[in-house]
């Protein structure tokens, strides 16, 4: 009947799966969790959620979810990573935990080319390249929840919040349905016409790379003014972010300030970033890393500090100067 139909809920697909499976003589099996929360060891009630384990020649197990893995790069949701499980297998099983995800399995790469005119217009060239589950928010936000006709101005309306005069003159990217052809990757070529504001001798401008696409970053929106935290904390995957931009500046001037270079190095999360002037030359790099889905009261400190090392180079802009 599943077959037919081809609809049920959860414990539907996983079944399938594993009929699939044992077909293809696979040894498979059901398990269960709960998606977006904790299991406590006792006996109760506590599963919202079925997924399918197949048993591997070395003996162990390895966790399938066909609910949620045909829309990702991934056989097993890293969503789900630290979350909880227990298999219904022939020897018996205790509850176990899923392990935690790298955050190079779910990278965020965007670099941009740009040069700067002394009337304060901004030309220029982004690429962005995900993988897992940021590849998913990709592909999700920006491709498969809209229509085809909407894909283009998804994408437009991302250069429309760095900047409301901003045009955008080439989109390219490839299927966006074609999951097995490789990481997501877009490039936009625009132009802002009065990007920089102009005082006197001085130009005032932030990188466009360092406020971009933040809707695929949702660290950047926790509140970070709390110093301490009593209780566990969660975001939606491990992750890693990388920036880059280099900046071509205009003839004849100099660097009157910008945000100073950060390093913040921990276990859990951290941050380097900085600015490197060679001419007129500008480059910004940028790198945060953020280990966990799940993460304790004591991670808040390394965590917040990330975000906040991030977030300061939106905050505080680039300013030239006329050189004398």
């Amino acid at each position: 009947m599943i077959f037919e139909d081809r609809s049920g809920v959860c414990k539907d697909k996983a079944g399938m799966l594993i009929t699939m499976l044992r077909a293809a003589g696979f040894n498979s099996y059901p398990a269960m969790t709960m998606a977006g929360s904790r299991i406590d060891d006792i006996p109760a009630d506590q599963f919202n959620h079925c997924v399918t384990v197949i048993k591997r020649h070395n003996g162990k197990y390895q966790l399938l979810d066909p609910t949620w893995v045909p829309f990702l790069r991934e056989l097993w949701s890293s969503a789900e990573q630290q979350q909880q499980y227990l298999m219904g297998v022939p020897e018996g099983a205790d509850l176990a935990t899923t392990p935690l995800s790298p955050p190079e399995n779910h990278y965020l790469r965007i670099t941009g080319k740009s040069e700067l005119s002394k009337e304060g217009s901004l030309t220029g060239t982004i690429t962005l390249s995900a993988e897992g589950q940021t590849d998913a928010s990709v592909r999700a936000g920006f491709f498969r929840n809209s229509n085809k006709t909407q894909w283009q101005q998804n994408l437009e309306k991302e250069m429309l919040k760095v900047s409301p005069l901003a045009e955008v003159t080439r989109i390219e990217f490839g299927d966006p349905i074609n999951y097995m052809s490789g990481p997501i990757k877009i490039t936009i070529d625009y132009r802002i016409p009065d990007y920089a504001e102009i005082s006197g001798d001085r130009v005032v401008f932030t990188p466009v790379i360092a406020s971009i696409f933040r809707s695929l970053q949702p660290h950047l929106a926790f509140e970070t003014s709390v110093k301490d935290r009593k209780y566990p904390f969660r975001d939606r995957c491990s992750r890693l972010v990388e920036l880059s931009e280099m900046i071509t500046l205009p003839e004849g001037f100099s660097i009157y300030s910008k945000p100073e270079t950060k390093s913040k190095p921990g276990e859990v999360c951290s941050f380097e970033g900085g600015y490197m002037l060679n001419g007129n030359q500008l480059a910004l790099n940028e790198k945060a890393t953020f280990g966990k889905r799940i993460y304790d009261a004591k991670d808040w400190s390394q965590f917040r500090e990330t975000v906040n090392a991030q977030n300061s180079f939106m905050e505080h802009p680039v300013i030239l100067q006329v050189k004398k």
